[in-house]
């Protein structure tokens, strides 16, 4: 059968605007990472511990309220719920977590607004800095390595930029791949934390007492996406191979958090306390070798974001977080750039 009428012909779909080219990159991603079968469990495993935090919520709300009716005079039954008794307990029971010791002179002046919104940051930042921590370590792990390194070994970057895509743009799309997982994994369900405390509270007056923490949410989790996304897809860049990739990303956290913790330990020997100590955490060599830990740097900048630390006392994670991101980025380009 012969075939007519090749040549030039009249583009029947509309063209989409330059400004979102980067969007299907990103479409086809996500739609990817999908398929994994691991990645949808991960995904589901990020929710659970929303139960568990928001029973932590419950908790400070009915102690709140059991102090409010005993100051009025009404008694309580709730004695259980007390704020002396909840903080005797955090003390107790989380005393190596960040800012307990905050929580705690808080609860001692009787501010139930300002107790509130304190508790709620405290809860939301442990919520951030260790569940879903561990949970963007493994699924990033599984979606960002091939991202890149399967476009180098099968020479579809050559595909790509034979189109109108610049660089910046490819870039941009595969960075919104593993952006929008570390979203869905933490943003949403922190956001549904606080929906949920609110709820649990008495009246709509602890909305404008706790307005800035879906802000600080939000804010914490641009410090989040941006350097481990960054790192992910230079290492994805690096290699051809996938499984480098995915070894040197579980590599630079485990080594980078272990050789800390070794200092930590070490510290801890010399001054004959237990590892977690206060005392040992606080200490001079251990803080300033906090920052060879991509997690620790984490840690700062969240405990920075949620009010829990100065400055002056997360500056070594900050600066190292914007150093990393900075060298990732850079070296990220430029792989980009190569086949070009």
């Amino acid at each position: 059968m012969p075939i007519h009428d090749v040549g030039y012909r009249r583009l029947k779909n509309e063209n989409n605007s330059s400004l979102f080219r980067w969007l299907a990159i990103c479409r086809i991603g996500v739609q990817l990472a999908l398929k994994s079968k691991w990645v949808k469990r991960l995904m589901l495993s990020a929710w659970l511990p929303v139960t568990y935090w928001a029973g932590g919520f419950f908790f400070v709300e009915k102690a709140i309220m059991a102090d409010q009716l005993r100051a009025m005079g009404e008694g309580s039954s709730f004695d259980q719920f007390s704020m002396l008794a909840l903080t005797e307990s955090m003390t107790n029971r989380f005393w190596i977590f960040p800012g307990v010791n905050d929580l705690q002179e808080v609860f001692q002046t009787g501010d139930i607004p300002e107790i509130r919104n304190t508790a709620w940051r405290w809860m939301l930042m442990t919520f951030f800095r260790y569940p879903q921590a561990i949970i963007i370590l493994f699924l990033v792990g599984f979606i960002a390595p091939s991202l890149i390194s399967q476009d180098i070994r099968s020479r579809a970057l050559l595909l790509y930029f034979s189109r109108p895509i610049s660089r910046f743009e490819y870039i941009w799309g595969k960075l919104c791949v593993p952006s929008i997982f570390i979203i869905l994994v933490t943003t949403l369900p922190a956001l549904c934390l606080y929906s949920i405390a609110l709820l649990m509270s008495p009246d709509i007056s602890t909305l404008p007492q706790t307005w800035d923490i879906p802000v600080r949410i939000i804010i914490a989790t641009f410090g989040l996406v941006l350097p481990t996304s960054a790192v992910a897809l230079m290492l994805s860049s690096l290699t051809q191979e996938t499984r480098f990739a995915n070894f040197s990303w579980f590599a630079i956290w485990g080594l980078g958090h272990g050789a800390w913790l070794t200092i930590a330990l070490a510290t801890s020997l010399q001054m004959g306390r237990p590892l977690f100590d206060p005392a040992v955490m606080q200490s001079d060599i251990v803080t300033n070798w906090s920052a060879i830990s991509l997690y620790n740097s984490l840690g700062s900048l969240q405990s920075y974001i949620f009010g829990f630390s100065t400055f002056t006392e997360s500056w070594r994670g900050i600066i190292s977080l914007f150093g990393i991101t900075a060298f990732s980025m850079t070296i990220l380009y430029r792989r980009v750039s190569s086949p070009v």
